[in-house]
């Protein structure tokens, strides 16, 4: 009889908590059909039994509005909930969604507090989150610099890079001020193991800050990083020689399949993909080749994020255009020409999709902001 209860305790533990299984009920996984009504329901009874991981995953998606309609009126009790229970995870997501304004009102004093909560238990991850949301606000770089430098020396080497790319473009002071910094933050990156720190040490070296503009300097520092094994840095690399920077770089895409093929190793089976597909995009400038290049795109190995498709906008933004001109066609929301153009009625439609899709009230300014473009993207191919 012990035999049996331990055995069939054994099996509870396996079994995978309800949260991670609803979750792969709404977004789809290997062998899982995607099925939202059921994953959210799923979350919604063992958010009724006390499971503090659903009532977070619950009040995330209710408050974040991703898969569901947005109702942070029910979201916001769940995940507020989770957190004064101590779930290091929903004090993250609700200290996040204070801190940006996301579904709930501004309230960045309140981010802070969780974010203490946070740090209280260990987990300086939230330090680091308000940390640099101060710095780029340039609200008070001294506090800013503090909390970076408590998130780092708890742990978080990114807050090192962090810092460093705040000192690069002076957001931790005055010019001079804040630039004298990068030498001593990049240190202790480098001491973490930060791989990003190498892509900010390139930029500097491209740009000319705090020496002197060097393009050829630049590209040999990145293939220096990623021949030790740095993936950020094959990937900045991968994509400055696909698009150039307009100065001192210039677009070559036959390079920068070369370096893919280099560096493949670095990358995942969907990170090789998404840069042999831009840099087909890149190539591809005749219109009559487009069709051929969406079938590709259609038949994308998996979902496809904003980054992607900002990336791709950058590669070619024609073809980003075209792409999203043949699905407000096909939603009648588009009554022009598949040409790739950015005319009147495609930037109104694309005003209209942004409005609905993105639930952003600036979509007529930034409707073709490559941020906004790669999002629309995205969520065209969801």
């Amino acid at each position: 009889m012990a035999l049996c209860c331990a055995s069939a305790g054994f099996a509870q533990q396996a079994s995978p908590p309800v949260s991670e299984t609803a979750m792969q009920l709404i977004y789809g996984a290997d062998g899982v059909a995607q099925d939202i009504p059921a994953g959210l329901a799923m979350l919604k009874d063992a958010s009724a039994d006390g499971d503090l991981a659903a009532q977070r995953t619950l009040g995330e998606q209710l408050i974040g509005g991703w898969v569901t309609q947005r109702d942070s009126d029910a979201g916001l009790p769940l995940l507020r909930a989770a957190a004064q229970a101590g779930d290091t995870k929903a004090q993250l997501s609700l200290g996040t969604f204070l801190l940006y304004g996301i579904g709930v009102p501004k309230d960045m004093r309140a981010a802070r507090d969780l974010f203490e909560q946070m740090a209280d238990r260990g987990d300086p991850t939230g330090l680091q989150l308000y940390g640099e949301a101060l710095m780029w606000s340039l609200k008070d770089p001294n506090a800013a610099q503090t909390y970076l430098i408590r998130a780092g020396e708890m742990g978080r080497g990114a807050a090192w890079a962090i810092l460093a790319e705040g000192a690069m473009y002076g957001y931790l002071g005055d010019g001079k001020t804040s630039r004298a910094k990068f030498d001593g933050f990049a240190k202790r990156a480098r001491a973490t193991g930060n791989e990003r720190i190498e892509v900010l040490d390139a930029t500097r070296q491209m740009w000319g800050i705090s020496m002197r503009a060097n393009g050829p300097a630049t590209l040999a520092k990145l293939e220096t990083a990623a021949d030790a094994g740095n993936t950020e840095a094959a990937r900045f690399l991968i994509a400055l020689v696909r698009d150039g920077n307009g100065m001192n770089i210039r677009k070559d895409t036959p390079h920068a399949m070369e370096l893919l093929q280099r560096y493949a190793d670095l990358l995942s089976p969907q990170e090789q993909w998404r840069f042999e597909f831009t840099i087909a995009a890149a190539k591809t400038r005749q219109l009559h080749n487009y069709s051929g290049l969406q079938d590709r795109f259609m038949a994308a190995p998996g979902p496809l994020d904003a980054a992607f498709g900002s990336d791709l906008y950058k590669a070619n933004p024609n073809f980003a255009i075209y792409l999203l001109q043949a699905r407000m066609k096909q939603d009648g929301l588009y009554p022009g020409k598949l040409d790739g153009l950015a005319g009147t009625a495609t930037v109104q439609g694309l005003s209209q999709v942004c409005r609905v899709t993105l639930d952003r009230a600036d979509c007529a300014e930034t409707a073709l902001r490559p941020d906004v473009v790669g999002a629309l993207i995205a969520d065209r191919n969801s």
